[in-house]
């Protein structure tokens, strides 16, 4: 039953984590507006979270390898909540951009310690749980999304809403902390995973490979995610009112993609959910190259989100079960190589298609699902990453 209340708990608490930048991000046109910056300047103050997360890539791992996934979870969620209260405290411009610092900051610790507890839950499972996992992150950030609707059509300010959406979370935090798989004390002496050496230690190549992977598929999703209204707008010549439908249609297939793979997985097996996920990447913005026409690109924009679904928590399920790094020190170095592509993708996509063609850029990460499938096939799988 103890291995069914973790699953519980990590669960609920990867559904507010998911909120917490979904509800920030419902509030950015209220607080941009507040700060009367305009939309050039705006774009340097976003890219403060990027720093933030960007500081602490080499780090993250060490620090929760010293605390602990389960303290380490419980002590950055709250503070990441607590964050989130203090984007809507300030209303001095440097006084935000220092909170926004520490928020991408804290988001990336936030981030590999739940998934470094969502692994240790898995492995008292039969195959793969990830998925889900993620899948209810996405929920998690569609009923903070309509929060945030909800919050603006009432005029709550933003901090007023943030108190209250972070009051709620940090209660269930708490709430749920004892519920959370702890450290293993047992020293292992014959544990296959080596003993963390001090100082640079260069990872397999296996985990290397999945960096990559990870990579190609947060390129994929930064792209969608701060192109695919420009690309209806511009390319399709959708009217206003349909425009945000193909980042809507490309979420929805993400998110019931993410609980379709763990399905995939146990049937299929990892590789060729890969090799799926690389086609439905491929297929799907192909599509929208070749038939730019509004519901066309609409449903080639769901292929899409179920294309690069699986991918990220494939990569961190399967650097979790390694056996030649622990499973944080791992999800560091997968996450640090696939956030990479996450925010370097979106400028070069707009420095292509500046130059040439917001289709061209399209057509160019289509082929990174070709490349998904094709390294799909040299993933080595660990054994005990489909065990009891």
């Amino acid at each position: 039953m103890s291995k069914h209340l973790a699953r519980i708990a990590v669960t609920i608490l990867f559904f507010f984590f998911g909120g917490i930048s979904a509800s920030w991000a419902s509030r950015i046109p209220t607080i941009k507006e507040a700060f009367g910056v305009n939309d050039s300047a705006w774009g340097f103050v976003l890219l403060y979270i990027s720093i933030g997360t960007l500081i602490t890539l080499p780090i993250a791992g060490k620090i929760i390898d010293k605390l602990g996934s389960k303290n380490a979870t419980l002590i950055f969620l709250l503070t990441y909540f607590v964050l989130l209260i203090g984007i809507g405290y300030w209303d001095v411009l440097w006084q935000l951009k220092l909170n926004l610092v520490m928020f991408g900051a804290i988001s990336n610790i936030t981030n590999i310690s739940i998934n470094t507890q969502a692994i240790k839950v898995s492995k008292q499972y039969k195959g793969q749980i990830i998925g889900s996992l993620h899948g209810t992150w996405s929920i998690g950030g569609f009923a903070a999304s309509w929060l945030g609707a909800e919050m603006i059509s009432s005029y709550v300010p933003p901090i007023n809403h943030f108190i209250y959406y972070s009051s709620v979370g940090i209660f269930f935090s708490i709430l749920l902390f004892k519920h959370l798989v702890p450290e293993d004390k047992t020293p292992q002496t014959d544990s296959p995973i080596k003993e963390s050496k001090k100082g640079f230690q260069l990872p397999d190549k296996n985990l290397a490979m999945l960096g990559l992977l990870a990579f190609f598929a947060m390129v994929a999703e930064g792209m969608m995610t701060d192109w695919s209204s420009e690309y209806m707008k511009h390319v399709t010549l959708a009217p206003i009112q349909l425009v945000g439908y193909g980042l809507t249609a490309y979420m929805f297939a993400m998110a019931s993609g993410r609980f379709i793979s763990d399905f995939t997985v146990r049937r299929f097996g990892e590789q060729k959910t890969l090799l799926f996920c690389g086609i439905f990447l491929f297929i799907g913005l192909g599509a929208s190259v070749l038939f730019p026409s509004v519901y066309s690109t609409i449903i080639s924009f769901m292929i899409v989100g179920l294309g690069v679904s699986a991918v990220v928590p494939m990569c961190y399920n399967l650097a979790g079960h390694n056996k030649s790094m622990a499973p944080q020190q791992a999800l560091t170095l997968v996450t640090s190589i696939g956030f990479i592509g996450f925010f370097l993708g979106p400028p070069v996509i707009g420095f292509i298609a500046q130059h040439s063609s917001l289709k061209t850029a399209f057509a160019i990460v289509a082929l990174f699902g070709l490349a998904i499938s094709v390294l799909s096939r040299f993933i080595v799988i660990e054994s005990n990453s489909q065990t009891e």
